[in-house]
């Protein structure tokens, strides 16, 4: 299997392959060191005792066991599927751990001329913890132990001037820890939900436009601005064009309302024998993320469907499940006679419903 790979079901996610840290066990220790040491001099007092913990080791101990009882354990469709493998049905199991270190101590006393001095010292321990619970292991060599909340409580008593007396208490907690290889799904596109009222469409007013021919967010063929729109037809008997691509926000499943405002524009030109004789469609059209067309939804609407006054056009489109890019696209197709334009203005694609997990309420 591949270091990462896309899952198709129940919809294209990229899926890679991690290693992490899995926590098998976790206890908490308590080691008790006393010993008796004797100072350099005759002391006053002792003022004080710094302890800290050096050279901390730990180790898991590993029996080996019949892998039968431990398969529900690790995973109950079974281990391949993740690469895990035992020889001859037997699994590495972890149920202790021995532990050993070294209790730096410096020990600052008052010596008889009122002067606090110090003297080092160092006390090695070890302790074996066994697991409350034993756990099944994938590989010996991926698993470690980890300390963590270390405290040192020091208690001491002054005998004879020079002899002393210690007990230092160790709480610390332990983690067993294993590097484990799995698959895991690369976070989701955030963005990919349907909110109704909202328009996915750059500029869908038609107010920005570079030069009176060319709209910034849309691509276009054979328009002008207009009357606060775009017009389709300055050459009245040539095909035009007015589209955008929205490659965010489609939410997979969503039904998609396409409106628009849109008013002819008789006798654009003189043409002998000329009339209005044209078809405007709409159109929407869905891609999957490698740009394959999945779904075409058009509606056309001749010279004689659009009045001269402006009226408001709706269709409706599906996403389905794969989709990640949609076109819209306003296609103006006359006959060589044809003498009309049609403006189009106040686009708004909106996803107005989908499948519960990519659904949003209303934003108002």
């Amino acid at each position: 299997m591949p270091i990462q790979y896309f899952y198709s079901e129940p919809d294209n996610v990229l899926c890679v392959k991690i290693k992490v840290p899995v926590v098998l066990a976790e206890e908490e220790v308590q080691v008790v060191i006393d010993n008796v040491a004797t100072l350099p001099e005759l002391a006053q007092k002792v003022d004080h005792i710094d302890a800290r913990l050096d050279e901390f080791d730990a180790r898991p101990v590993f029996v080996h066991e019949n892998g039968d009882r431990w398969i529900s354990v690790i995973e109950q469709e079974g281990w391949e599927r993740f690469g895990w493998n035992y020889n001859d049905r037997r699994q590495p199991v972890v149920k202790k751990v021995l532990v050993d270190g070294v209790l730096h101590k410096q020990i600052y006393y008052v010596d008889k001329n009122d002067h606090v001095k110090h003297v080092g010292e160092d006390i090695p321990f070890s302790k074996d913890i066994t697991l409350s619970e034993a756990q099944p292991v994938v590989n010996e060599e991926d698993v470690f132990v980890q300390l963590h909340n270390k405290k040192i409580d020091m208690r001491w008593e002054l005998r004879r001037g020079s002899r002393l007396q210690q007990t230092g208490v160790l709480i610390f907690s332990i983690k067993v820890v294993e590097e484990r290889q799995v698959f895991v799904q690369v976070c989701p596109r955030l963005d990919r939900r349907c909110v109704r009222g909202v328009n996915i469409l750059r500029d869908g007013n038609l107010e920005s436009w570079a030069t009176d021919f060319t709209p910034i967010y849309w691509g276009a063929s054979n328009v002008v601005r207009a009357n606060g729109g775009a017009q389709l037809g300055v050459i009245p008997n040539e095909t035009a064009s007015l589209f955008q691509t929205v490659r965010e926000n489609i939410a997979p499943t969503g039904t998609y309302r396409l409106c628009f405002d849109v008013t002819e524009v008789p006798d654009v030109t003189t043409i002998v024998g000329g009339t209005a004789s044209f078809t405007l469609t709409a159109e929407l059209i869905f891609f999957d993320r490698f740009g394959n067309q999945i779904e075409y939804t058009a509606q056309s609407y001749t010279a004689a469907q659009i009045p001269d006054n402006t009226t408001r056009l709706c269709i409706n489109a599906a996403a389905p499940p794969e989709a990640r890019e949609v076109l819209v696209r306003f296609t103006f197709d006359p006959n060589l006679l044809n003498t009309s334009a049609v403006i189009i203005d106040n686009v708004m694609l909106e996803c107005i419903r989908a499948r519960e997990d990519y659904y949003d309420e209303y934003y108002g």
